[in-house]
Parts: structure tokens; sequence; C-alpha cells
């Protein structure tokens, strides 16, 4: 009976979660405390006692029992999985071991801080297009549900003859009306199935792999995951974490099913003795051709890094490289894409204003 009670603690204490930003405070107020020279016992009995969030106050509770039983902070961490990773682990670990926690502390804060830029880029991308896009639709929607019937009354009840262009969007309205229901519910079993259908790995492995070539948003995507990549190995290396830990957690890291696969690959051939550059495909600059998974530039800065013994700073810098990159792109495809989203939107509703007004001038010229 104790067991099973102890696994419902368990199982409660896996559910707790944080979210990024209360990550963030709590690695910056924690890495603070014990570079101050206090203690992390302490440092954490502190936090608890600062915090009115009930999730930080049960994760840090629990925590201080587990080191208290004489479990290291590594291991106390891993109990809540929705809210630490595979690399807030393997910095934290290397902290302990080297005794500095707080340096380590302070590697994840600007890390998950970095992470958190890189999605508000991507979403940046993606938002204004889609607000408008969606405002439009309803807009149109409504419009074809609403106005339209009354309109095509209107002539109808006048015996107004109907140009094409009026009769076709008028079908188009009389289609909606009929079939509204079921194309909600086409649209609902389309996009429930897309999430399930991503959550297969054999399955989410081909839109992922479909997705990187998809026009336009397929280059941020790739940008983003080059990003993270070479940011995230240069920071675990830099901490001295080996190689294969390293390219694990980073494969970890990543969302994408694809690259996951292929870095997978990357570690068999280093533990094979292999170097990680031949395995990014640098060989293949001889053949005048690129390794569809990472840029020649990148395995090239590895190649470098290998001959130097500085392979850890030169994934950061190009990390950063590409980050800057990212910037320009988000802002080209935003600078890009809005112009047409309107212009495109503006033709749909001008079309649709020329239909309802064509018998309108037919009946004037009449007259």
């Amino acid at each position: 009976m104790e067991n099973f009670i102890e696994k419902i603690k368990i199982s409660l204490k896996k559910n707790i979660k944080i979210n990024s930003k209360e990550k963030i405070s709590f690695f910056e107020q924690l890495s603070n405390l014990i570079n101050s020279g206090i203690p992390l016992s302490n440092s954490l009995k502190i936090i608890l006692y600062q915090t009115k969030n009930k999730n930080v106050s049960q994760m840090l509770t629990t925590i201080i029992e587990n080191t208290n039983k004489g479990g290291n902070f590594e291991t106390s961490m891993r109990l809540f999985p929705g809210s630490f990773n595979e690399f807030d682990f393997a910095i934290i670990e290397m902290g302990e071991i080297t005794g500095k926690l707080g340096y380590s502390l302070e590697t994840i804060k600007i890390k998950e801080e970095k992470n958190q830029e890189l999605k508000s880029k991507i979403i940046s991308a993606l938002i204004y297009p889609s607000i408008i896009i969606f405002l439009a639709t309803s807009m149109i929607i409504a419009f074809m549900l609403y106005v339209i019937p009354k309109i095509e009354k209107m002539y109808k009840d006048a015996r107004v003859n109907l140009p094409s262009l009026t009769q076709y969007i008028i079908d188009i309205s009389n289609f909606l009306q009929k079939n509204l229901i079921l194309l909600i519910g086409l649209f609902l079993i389309v996009f429930v199935g897309i999430k399930i259908f991503k959550k297969s790995k054999k399955t989410k492995l081909y839109y992922d792999k479909w997705i990187l070539y998809f026009p336009i948003f397929g280059k941020i995507i790739k940008k983003k995951i080059l990003t993270l990549f070479s940011s995230t190995l240069g920071t675990l290396l830099e901490n001295g974490i080996i190689i294969n830990k390293s390219l694990t957690v980073c494969g970890n890291a990543l969302e994408n099913e694809y690259y996951k696969k292929e870095i997978e690959k990357i570690i068999e051939g280093v533990s094979l003795g292999k170097d990680l550059s031949t395995l990014m495909g640098i060989e293949m600059i001889k053949t005048k051709k690129e390794n569809p998974f990472f840029p020649i530039e990148l395995s090239s800065i590895v190649k470098i890094g290998e001959q130097t013994g500085n392979l850890s700073g030169l994934l950061v810098k190009i990390g950063i490289k590409f980050d800057k990159e990212l910037d320009i792109v988000v802002k080209n495809i935003q600078t890009a894409i809005e112009p047409v989203v309107i212009i495109g939107v503006g033709l749909v509703i001008g079309t649709i204003i020329l239909a309802i007004m064509l018998p309108f001038f037919n009946m004037v010229n009449v007259i």
C-alpha cells in the first residue's frame, strides 16, 4: 500500500510543470545565490520562501526533500521531466562534478532565453499574415452566408438577368449554406487527423521531412534547427560534456524527427571513431554537392574546430551567425508576404463586391 501511495506521489510530481518564464527566473535566482557563496540547499530554501507560484513551490519542496535525503541536484531535477530537459540535466550534472554549479545554471538560463527568442522570431514571421487571412476568411464567409442571400433575393424579385460572375458567387454562397456543418466537420477531421498523424514517430518523420521543403517556411524551420543545433552542441562541449552525450542531448532538443534520425547516424559514426565533420558531409565539397541536413559552411567550421581544438567556441559563434541570418530571413519574409496577403485578400473581396454590383449597373443601363 505504501509503495502504491509513493507511486501516485511520484506521478503527481511529474505532472508539475513550470513555463519558460518561470524556468528562466528560477535559474537566474539560483545562479545568483550560489555565485554569491550561498550553499545550494539554503539557496533553494530562499527561493521557496520568496515564491508565490504554487507549481514552483511544490517543485522546490520536492527537490529540497530529495537533496536532504542524499540525492544530488541533477537527479532531483529529473523528477520534473515536464519542466526540464536533457540539456538542463547534462549541464547541471557537469556543474556538480566540476564545482561550477552557479556558472552551469547561468548557462542554462542564457540558453533558455535564446530558445525563447528563437521561438518568438518564428511566431512573429507567421502571426501577422495568419491573423489577416483568418479575419478576411471569417469576413468573406459571413458575407457569403448572410449578405449574398439577401442580395440574391433582391435581384430575383427584380427579375434581373445575372452575369456569370454574380451567379458564380451566388452558387458558392448556396453551397456554403447547405454544407457549412459538413465543411466544419471535415475541417475538424483533417485537423485531428494531422494531430494523430504527427503523434506516430514514423508518420511524423515524413511530415518533418516534407515541412523542410515547404516553400518559404521550410527555410525558416531549417535555419532554426541549424541555430539550435550549433549553439546547443557548442554550449555542451564548452561545459566539458563528451561529444557522444552532447550529440544525444542535441538530438533530443530538436523537434524534427528527420534531423533526429540523421543525428543518431552521426552518433553511431562518432562512436566508431569517425570525425564529426566527415559525418556532417565535409567530403561532399569535393563533388560540389551539399549535405541536405548541414550546409558546407557548418561542416567546414566543424573541421576547423577539430583541427584547432576550438570546436565548442566555433560552434557557438556560428550559432550566433545563424541566429542573425534567421532574423534577416524572417524580416525579408514578413516584408514580402504581408503585401502579397493583403493584395490577395483585397482581390477576393474586390471580386465579390464587383459581382454584387454588376447586375445593378446593368439595371441602370437598361433604365
